[in-house]
């Protein structure tokens, strides 16, 4: 893939997501005097930018919710977006599909290999649209908006895609929406193996670092260009917890050192290194 503008400042990219759930403000509280009305100019800017894609994937496809593929893998080419610099709702979903392939090969290849378990993939890979209708529901619980999750209740993963996943591909990259996928895919490879982590951090910092072995793995393959290892690690450290989150409550995810050193691990070490997780080298100073 290919970064279509420069990175943002953390500050914009922060308020977008955290992995699994959406950080409620400028996590790193950065000051406006700081920035001044130059921050509002960008941020402007990118509201605009952010509210003409959403509007166009309401044209492109009417429904509230829909399906990006049903388990099954397709071919997998280069994940790139080098001819366009603009929002194209069909690129962006050919983005998608090119990326859960991609999920699919790798791990169908990595459980066996590394963890000595059979892969099966997620029956299903879901979009919803909070602003027009509920999303699916998992266990009973009714999906939340500008968020992505993993359901172990129906095996499927699902994200808001006018809340979350679309502002997210506009303003950060697409590989930063890559690595959304990535971390919830990670969550469903979780599932799959014997020895699970509780809720938190432990499990939050293991689907980073399964996302991070995916990472390594398409830039084996030669799939990644210039730019698209700095998206995903902005996308790691701006989904950080807020400061003073206990880590033993079980929405945290890490701070931003913790969440980037995961990944690295993954990236650096492979799948194996992240299982089981190991907390005495991610958890710093807790």
């Amino acid at each position: 893939m290919l970064a279509r503008r420069a990175l943002l400042p953390l500050a914009l990219v922060a308020v977008l997501v955290s992995g699994c759930g959406l950080l409620p403000g400028d996590s790193d509280g950065t000051p406006r005097e700081r920035f001044g009305e130059a921050l509002d100019d960008v941020r402007s800017a990118i509201e605009a930018e952010v509210q003409q894609a959403v509007e166009e994937a309401r044209e492109q496809e009417a429904g509230d919710t829909g399906d990006i593929g049903q388990g099954e893998a397709p071919e997998v080419d280069a994940i790139r977006t080098d001819t366009n610099t603009a929002f194209d709702y069909a690129q962006y979903t050919n983005t998608l599909e090119q990326v859960i392939g991609s999920l699919q090969a790798f791990w169908s290849q990595e459980l066996p290999e590394s963890f000595g378990v059979a892969y099966s993939a997620p029956t299903r890979f879901v979009y919803y649209r909070p602003e027009q209708g509920p999303g699916p529901s998992c266990g009973g619980q009714q999906a939340p908006p500008r968020n992505a999750f993993y359901c172990p209740a129906g095996d499927f993963i699902a994200w808001d895609e006018t809340g979350l996943l679309i502002p997210y591909y506009v303003q950060a990259g697409d590989f930063a929406a890559a690595f959304v996928l990535a971390h919830e895919f990670g969550h469903a490879m979780q599932a799959r193996l014997p020895q699970k982590e509780r809720p938190g951090i432990l499990n939050e910092l293991q689907a980073d670092c399964f996302s991070g072995a995916w990472a390594r793995y398409v830039q084996d393959q030669d799939l990644l260009t210039a730019g698209d290892l700095d998206e995903a690690t902005l996308a790691v450290f701006s989904a950080r917890d807020l400061p003073g989150t206990d880590f033993t409550d079980p929405a945290a995810h890490g701070s931003g050192f913790e969440r980037t050193r995961a990944f690295s691990d993954g990236y650096e070490s492979g799948a194996a290194s992240c299982y089981p997780a190991p907390g005495d080298r991610w958890l710093i100073g807790r």
